[in-house]
Order: structure tokens, then C-alpha cells, then sequence
């Protein structure tokens, strides 16, 4: 894990599901876009898993002993060029209490549950070619409507995509061999 790294998010997840949040509209960074709970460290946090824990009672309302640590996935950088510590934590309450109880703090508008085996599906995922400081690879992932289940009435089409969608990609490659030749 590197030394230097800016922030924490926390992958959540269960045996079916990937949870995501929505953003809100008024959030000065990535507005509107899919992501997971997370944020900056602070100077005395030296643990990304402290700082996902923290960061999931503030946004979500709840107790963080109701997710279990799973592990850290590759330092992801944002493209503010941050770079952020992927905590995998598994959720150790059901999804419906889960959904029932997850209240926003006004950082994001939903928060969806995301089923595994529309993430695995590799023809799902599309990417497009950035030219920035370098060119690079920007994954995409469509989270059509009616394929996952929202906090909210909102079940229009998504897009998953940038760090949030490399943090997912990174996890499907690396524990199930995704993107591997």
C-alpha cells in the first residue's frame, strides 16, 4: 500500500451484492457520479480501514461494526490525481435491513445494491481511451435500469465509471481473473 496515499473508501459488499451511492448533485466533486462511501485521512489517521470506518458512520448514519474488514485492494488515483486506498468490508447485516436503515448525511441522493453477477459480466464493461498528463483507459459500466435495487424510486440507467469502476474492475481481475489473456 503506499505510503502516501490521500484517502479511504469503503468496497462494501455481501455474497449478492456490491453497494454503491449516488452522489449528490451538490457535492463540489464528483457530483451525480456512482461511488463508494469514502474520504480524505486525517493527520492522526494512519489506517485506510480507520478511515473507511469513519467515513461509513458519518455518510451512511450507521454503526461501522456492521461490516467486517475483508482486506485492501491497489491504490487507485483519482483524476485529481489522489491516491485512494480501496477497503474491502463485507456487510454483516442483511441487504433489505440494510436498505431499510442507510440514511444519507446529504453527501449522496441513493445508494444501490448492485448484484455480483451483473459486475462479472465482462461484456458489460466498456472502456474509452482519455488523453490527459498521459493516455490512458477509462473503464465503463452501464447499471441498467431494473438490475439493481435502489434506496430511492430511482431506477433509471447509471454509469459506473473512473475510480469507482477501476476499484471494481481491480477486484474482479484480481480475485477472478477478469481481463487476464
Amino acid at each position: 500500500m503506499a505510503s502516501e496515499w490521500k484517502g479511504a473508501v469503503l468496497f462494501l459488499c455481501n455474497e449478492d451484492y456490491v453497494f454503491f451511492i449516488k452522489r449528490s448533485q451538490q457535492m463540489p466533486t464528483h457530483s451525480g457520479q456512482i461511488a463508494f462511501v469514502g474520504g480524505h485521512k486525517k493527520e492522526t489517521e494512519v489506517d485506510p480501514w480507520i478511515v473507511a470506518q469513519r467515513e461509513f458512520e458519518e455518510e451512511t448514519g450507521l454503526n461501522s461494526h456492521m461490516v467486517s474488514f475483508l482486506g485492501y485492494l491497489p491504490v487507485v488515483m483519482t483524476a485529481r490525481l489522489q491516491p485512494i486506498v480501496p477497503v474491502m468490508g463485507k456487510l454483516l447485516i442483511s441487504t433489505e435491513e440494510f436498505m431499510r436503515e442507510v440514511k444519507s448525511n446529504g453527501e449522496w441522493e441513493d445508494c444501490m445494491a448492485y448484484p455480483w453477477t451483473e459486475l462479472s459480466i465482462e461484456e458489460n464493461w466498456e472502456f474509452a481511451w482519455r488523453n490527459g498528463y498521459a493516455k490512458f483507459p477509462v473503464l465503463f459500466h452501464p447499471m441498467r435500469r431494473g438490475s439493481f435495487i435502489p434506496k430511492s424510486q430511482d431506477f433509471q440507467t447509471h454509469l459506473l465509471w473512473g475510480a469507482t469502476a477501476y476499484m471494481v474492475w481491480d477486484f474482479l481481475r484480481l480475485y477472478y481473473g477478469h481481463g487476464d489473456s
